[in-house]
């Protein structure tokens, strides 16, 4: 008897030993040549995914470090990831917006988060790369809304419309004197009602705290409603999402939108154009709260961080930010507050958008992919196989030595405040590029920008117990394209002590929003 116990355990270890055997044999077998090399792991089709896991983002740079490669290949079951370092060949995949597209992983994802009627899927779904022509909800929707976000009319009025409401807020801020917060917690409220305010206008959902607290209960249940979690495990999110979607129908119902911005009605005049049912139309416009919201607060909560927490950094950001301001002279011709002019701060304060950009850099965790649409050699070199995903990840570019020199992990406010920063735009990938290029940069910049403006010229921060601790960044999700805080940082807020003359603070735009170069996309697009 005990000998036949004994061979219980060698026969799980041959056993065991044959099926990792047998998945390195399938790894090879099933592997092209042509194809991006195959990284070896260590648990075959699984280690990538307990790597993404884990690490995230950071997955993908020990990668890199490790192997050197312009591109290759993770295996998972089923499916074939390739992961692209080489800005050059990322170049060449931003190329191929139908074979390598973006689209059709648009359409699927938006109808795994919304909760679409079986209608709205079908128009969601239909010709999604444009195979047909170009017609289509989700193959027209960025030439839809293209005009309400992009520099001109309809982005000037939206971003003074901003500008007044972050104006007023810190004038309210001003008035509690001194005040205990959790800045995460604080910056995600102020920028919440600022932007929604923004965007829907006098009816806006969001003022209710129900709705407010509704979305980010949805956003932390996103990812898992994207990897199709059974229905126990994102009742939250999707019972937020009815009574977020559920207001917004009742807003659209009322026609509060017509005096909303350009964009919540060209969202809203496009869906209705290609039928989407009304509830389908209010589903979709919630999730959009997260193209609005989920980069932007984590950003600006950022941008506060790193400049408070160094005297030097805040010195020089102040000293910048002091000759954007101009007194505000009332009709007795008395000073009644303080003017800061926006196109000011973005074409004369290169220190200041220098630290913005650095936030973006260090921060971000976009990974941009695309749908192989059907066999493509990328390049002229590297055999891409139908229905697996290109993968470029952000973080990679990010922290290249060749690009960003020696000091890659680490935070230089002064990085792209020098005369040749344009070296780097081709790897400065915060807003995505090509195809996924984020249609809002323009908007989210202003707001983060002037947010903190107003804030460094207003008010003092510090931590409550004495010292700034940078809090980790482990907890983001996979979707999101910049991190927050692992945890809140508790800090002191208090006016500037003679810093408002006794009056208030307003914005202006001197010129029509001028654009920051965020992207190769916005060098062409500014003539040079």
């Amino acid at each position: 008897m005990f000998g036949t116990n004994a061979t219980v355990p060698v026969a799980v270890v041959v056993a065991a030993t044959v099926f990792y055997l047998s998945l390195h044999l399938i790894l090879q077998i099933s592997h092209d040549k042509r194809e991006p090399p195959a990284l070896a792991t260590s648990i075959p089709f699984l280690s990538p995914i307990f790597g993404m896991s884990r690490k995230k983002s950071k997955f993908y740079i020990e990668l890199r470090d490790k192997y050197r490669l312009p591109i290759y290949t993770l295996r998972l079951p089923g499916s074939r990831l390739y992961v692209v370092n080489s800005p050059a060949l990322i170049k060449a995949v931003q190329k191929q917006q139908r074979v390598l597209a973006f689209m059709p992983m648009i359409a699927k994802g938006s109808i795994a988060v919304s909760g679409f009627s079986k209608t709205g899927a079908d128009i969601i779904n239909t010709n999604t790369n444009g195979e047909d022509g170009n017609w289509g909800y989700v193959n027209t929707f960025h030439d839809a809304i293209h005009p309400a976000v992009s520099p001109g009319r309809n982005l000037d009025a939206l971003n003074r419309m901003m500008l007044g409401l972050v104006a007023a807020q810190f004038d309210e801020q001003a008035k509690h004197g001194r005040q205990d917060v959790k800045l995460f917690e604080w910056v995600r409220k102020q920028i919440t009602l600022a932007t929604t305010d923004s965007v829907y206008g006098p009816g806006n959902p969001y003022r209710d705290s129900a709705i407010e607290q509704a979305f980010w209960t949805f956003k932390a249940g996103l990812g898992k409603l994207v990897l199709g979690y059974p229905s126990w495990a994102v009742k939250p999110a999707t019972q937020a999402l009815d009574l977020g979607a559920s207001a917004l129908e009742d807003y659209f119902r009322a026609d509060k939108h017509r005096n909303g911005s350009a964009l919540v009605q060209a969202r809203h005049d496009h869906s209705m154009a290609h039928g989407m049912p009304l509830n389908d139309i209010s589903r979709s416009e919630f999730t959009n709260g997260v193209a609005l919201l989920a980069n932007t607060v984590p950003a600006s909560f950022w941008m506060l961080y790193h400049i408070y927490s160094d005297a030097k950094v805040l010195a020089d950001c102040r000293e910048e930010l002091a000759n954007a301001i101009a007194s505000d002279v009332g009709d007795a011709g008395k000073g009644t507050g303080k003017v800061i002019d926006m196109a000011k701060v973005k074409s004369s304060c290169p220190i200041f958008l220098s630290t913005f950009k650095e936030v973006l850099r260090h921060h971000s965790t976009s990974v941009a992919a695309r749908l192989v649409m059907e066999d493509y050699v990328l390049d002229g070199q590297d055999l891409l196989k139908k229905g697996s995903t290109v993968m470029m990840p952000g973080p990679v570019q990010h922290t290249l030595q060749d690009v960003w020199g020696d000091d890659t992990n680490s935070f230089d406010y002064r990085r792209f405040a020098v005369p040749d920063q344009r070296k780097y735009t081709a790897a400065f990938r915060a807003f995505g590029g090509g195809s996924t290029l984020c249609s809002g940069r323009h908007f989210a910049s202003t707001e983060i920008l002037a947010f903190t403006a107003v804030m460094l010229m207003r008010f003092n921060v510090k931590p409550v117990d004495g010292r700034w601790v940078q809090p980790t960044e482990n907890k983001v999700d996979f979707w999101e394209a910049t991190a927050g805080p692992d945890n809140d940082v508790e800090v002191e807020i208090s006016p500037i002590v003679g810093g408002d003359d006794g009056g208030t603070w307003k914005f202006t735009l001197s010129d029509s929003d001028r654009p920051i170069e965020l992207s190769a996309e916005d060098m062409q697009t500014n003539g040079d």
